[in-house]
């Protein structure tokens, strides 16, 4: 079956039809102990009434939940079930309230149902990136993945997120394998991490490459001298987000031509990418010494990265190039 119509149409559909059973799964505990609570009951009426059991569970449930449809004579009753009565309705009817509420409002939580289809499709999507994480770096890349049409699932304790639909956001602590299996790491295409901690976004590319070692793991980080400790936790890309966001401010302080930046090493820090319109017509090689011509965008917005070193910049194109920012003017002055 192909992987797009799975993650996008069959699991949509599947995880309708299997999240009532999960959130049973998460109530099962409660419903465990009603049970046995609802058992011990019924058990007192079944050795001294010599009651059945549907009648026994009948007379416990209507004693503890003082409806009272089932009243024996009180005279009648031995001292020993007195006391055992007194004792077990005095410990079921908050045992029963207490679970019987908690039972009733995971059910009827609208966030219990979501986070339910959420881990469902989770675990269950294949070649997905799984996003881990707060603030707006996950939500932008969760963005940006949606218009590209990538399949994802985000991994965040943030309950406020917006944006970004929920039947795709689990709620829960990333530092916890079970967390980790359930947003589809074992089949994930990549991964990208970014806690507010780099402490514990070190920690949870650690846990990633544990459970997925061929797993392509990019780090966001904000202390670029932490770069070191990342590559030898398994970390496959390391994104300083503080430096780059310093790096591009200061470079578009600079010139207003800059566009982007491609990360690179200390040594080559002062390269951005900028875009030029080409209003004079010059040949490539007539471009400043340092500069890297990348592409040329045609009068029609076709992309031409295949250009030879004499050929002449036609007006109306424009030119996307690699270098420093302080040589960019002296470009604009050039093209104009």
């Amino acid at each position: 079956m192909d992987r797009r119509f799975w993650n996008r149409f069959m699991i949509s559909i599947m995880e309708n039809i299997v999240a009532p059973y999960s959130v049973i799964r998460k109530i099962f505990p409660q419903l465990f102990l009603l049970g046995v609570a609802v058992y011990i009951n019924s058990l007192v009426f079944m050795i001294y009434q010599h009651l059945d059991f549907i009648s026994a569970v009948y007379a416990g449930v209507n004693v503890v939940t003082t409806v009272g449809l089932y009243a024996p004579n009180i005279n009648q009753l031995p001292n020993t079930e007195k006391v055992i009565l007194i004792i077990t309705i005095i410990f079921a009817v908050g045992l029963y309230t207490s679970i019987l509420q908690a039972i009733v409002s995971t059910v009827v939580n609208r966030s219990t149902w979501i986070d339910a289809k959420a881990r469902w499709r989770g675990s269950h999507m294949k070649d997905h990136t799984v996003l881990v994480g707060e603030g707006e770096v996950i939500v932008s890349a969760a963005k940006r993945l949606e218009r590209l049409k990538v399949d994802y699932i985000i991994l965040t304790t943030d309950k406020n997120i917006q944006e970004i639909s929920p039947d795709k956001i689990i709620i829960a602590d990333p530092k916890e394998d079970k967390n980790l299996l359930e947003a589809g790491i074992l089949n994930a295409k990549n991964a990208i991490v970014c806690m507010k901690d780099d402490m514990e976004t070190l920690l949870i590319t650690l846990k990633i490459q544990k459970l997925n070692p061929p797993l392509q793991v990019i780090s966001v980080v904000k202390n670029s001298s932490l770069a070191d400790a990342f590559k030898t936790a398994g970390a496959d890309v390391i994104i300083p987000y503080d430096d780059i966001v310093g790096r591009i401010t200061a470079s578009a302080a600079i010139s207003n031509h800059v566009a982007g930046l491609i990360l690179q090493d200390r040594l080559n820090e002062n390269l951005v990418i900028g875009v030029f319109d080409v209003k004079k017509s010059i040949k490539i090689s007539d471009l400043p010494e340092g500069t890297i011509p990348l592409i040329i965008v045609k009068h029609d917005g076709k992309l031409d990265p295949f250009f030879e070193k004499n050929y002449q910049l036609k007006e109306g194109e424009k030119i996307i190039i690699l270098g420093d920012p302080k040589i960019f003017d002296k470009i604009k002055e050039m093209l104009e």
